[in-house]
């Protein structure tokens, strides 16, 4: 009898850990993910700050990637997406307007000073 007991407990031990593990590489995949998204609006915005006046591109911010839901906020110099109780942030050149909404938006570089996100 101790020993179907123990047996069970060493089971349930086995698929705890199994669970804590899958739980924690989802969560790596998810911010994975995330800091591509950071990367390729830094991009976006870095390339509207080195090419002549003129410049504009429609971008677009998904809802979510894969299911994972998350927050964006573009404010003067950073983008700031948050995950969880992660926040992750990408450096970016001064930006007129503030983003904190997903969806599309237009990136335009009217003059030689000035990235306009709308």
């Amino acid at each position: 009898m101790s020993m179907v007991g123990f047996a069970m407990m060493l089971v349930l031990v086995f698929i705890g850990a199994i669970s804590y593990m899958a739980g924690t590489y989802s969560d790596e995949r998810n911010i994975n993910r995330l800091t591509d998204l950071g990367y390729s609006l830094q991009s976006e915005i870095i390339l509207a700050a080195e090419v002549e006046p003129g410049y504009e591109r429609i971008i677009t911010i998904p809802n979510n990637t894969g299911n994972t839901d998350y927050s964006i906020r573009i404010k003067n110099t950073d983008i700031i997406i948050r995950y969880r109780q992660t926040d992750l942030l990408f450096s970016i050149p001064n930006v007129t307007n503030e983003i904190t909404t997903k969806g599309t938006h237009t990136i335009s570089k009217p003059d030689t000073d000035t990235i306009i996100l709308n």
